[in-house]
């Protein structure tokens, strides 16, 4: 691997000229500059970033800590984040919990879970990352990450127990309040609800943006019309003849899988989604794509949750200014396809 020296004696300018341009600053003509980069693609140079490290006290490196790569939002939270890193010339590294895997819904021994987080956070800081981006499964408060006063913290997906750490979430309240409105514009009295577990942070404030659309538009709330499933598609199957009897003409599931299970059960019994029944779901997974018929649902700013956190980092981690603002909720969008139909 070639060195900046070798660099220099083959362009003939100083060594302080090719460390200008290997490192983006100003100050050298576009053609030396050129000329430079060439050479240094010609005999494959490659920076050394632990001496870079040592020299500015910075990594320029951010840790991404998921409490598990396989679920759904992850993935394209890391890429916004990843996007972020590039525009920026910063490095990531990975770590995952597994905590789907390992748990299930959630950790059965919260100590166990605290411990895991610790020694990743631990791993971590021992490769001298400038900050870490924990990113949630679900909405939920994360044990505290601060106890050491350094790195930076920033939370996504989840909000942390340290109110100092920044949260990047999305509004579920009002993309509840949304759907609720479309379906009342639509001609809707009766809209049923098939919420997710009780005690989930989605699950409360997608009922709250539910109810404040309801109050707004002078429609009293019904509680026979909201019941609770599990997030999964059985749950959809087992609770939407319950919805229905009690008077339901449209059904907004907290979530794509539960309202796959009312699309299941409508189908088995002669019930016409789209016609006799619109539905709509949240998270717009792959399945509201292949459903028969498609299935409107929320589109959640995954990606964009990620380049904001990332972002946010990077502003902070090179020392700019931002707003005091640590908690952000960035918007959903509404997508609508042939489930929510046209009702009068």
């Amino acid at each position: 691997m070639s060195t900046i020296r070798e660099i220099s004696q083959k362009a003939n300018v100083s060594i302080a000229t090719v460390s200008k341009v290997l490192n983006g600053k100003r100050g050298v003509n576009q053609k030396t500059a050129d000329r430079i980069l060439s050479i240094a693609r010609e005999l494959n140079y490659r920076p050394n970033l632990s001496a870079r490290q040592l020299k500015s006290g910075k990594s320029r490196t951010i840790g991404i800590i998921t409490e598990d790569l396989t679920v759904f939002n992850s993935p394209e939270i890391v890429d916004g984040i990843a996007a972020a890193c590039e525009e920026s010339g910063y490095h990531y590294i990975l770590g995952n919990l597994r905590f789907n895997k390992r748990y299930g819904n959630g950790p059965r021994d919260q100590k166990e879970s605290n411990s895991l987080v610790c020694e990743t956070v631990n791993d971590m800081l021992s490769k001298q990352v400038d900050g870490i981006i924990y990113i949630g499964c679900h909405s939920h408060i994360v044990v505290s990450l601060s106890d050491e006063c350094t790195p930076k913290f920033i939370c996504a997906y989840c909000k942390s127990a340290d109110k100092d750490v920044p949260s990047i979430m999305y509004d579920d309240k009002r993309a509840a309040y949304e759907v609720t409105e479309l379906l009342i514009k639509k001609g809707h009295k009766n809209i049923g609800v098939l919420a997710g577990l009780a005690d989930s942070m989605h699950a409360a404030n997608r009922l709250l943006g539910y109810q404040e659309a309801l109050y707004d538009n002078n429609m009293p709330y019904n509680p026979h019309l909201t019941v609770h499933g599990d997030w999964g598609r059985n749950s959809g199957f087992e609770l939407a003849g319950q919805l229905i009897e009690a008077g339901a003409t449209a059904i907004f599931a907290h979530n794509d899988e539960m309202a796959s299970g009312i699309i299941d059960y409508c189908n088995l019994n002669g019930i016409v989604v789209g016609q006799d029944l619109a539905l709509i779901g949240f998270d717009n997974r792959e399945i509201s794509q292949v459903t028969r018929p498609t299935l409107s649902t929320v589109s959640l700013p995954l990606f964009e949750i990620g380049q904001t956190a990332g972002r946010l980092m990077i502003k902070s981690l090179d020392g700019e200014s931002d707003n005091n603002n640590n908690i952000v909720e960035l918007p959903c969008a509404i997508i609508e396809r042939e489930s929510t139909g046209v009702y009068s």
